[in-house]
């Protein structure tokens, strides 16, 4: 069984920012909630699906 993770969108990845932001200055230490990194080899699927509307599963 091959395993593909979620993708997340730009969006996605925005809001995470601002909660890690958020959060960070509240305990007044710098959290990081995710480790972000480009999928290139996904691009096309997710382009493709978006165009299709196809749900693609996001975490």
């Amino acid at each position: 069984m091959k395993y593909t993770p979620a993708v997340l969108t730009d969006e996605h990845v925005h809001r995470i920012q601002e909660m890690e932001q958020h959060l960070s200055t509240v305990i007044g230490k710098e959290l990081v909630l995710i480790a972000y990194s480009g999928q290139p080899e996904l691009l096309d699927e997710i382009k493709d699906a978006e165009q299709e509307h196809i749900i693609i599963p996001r975490v």
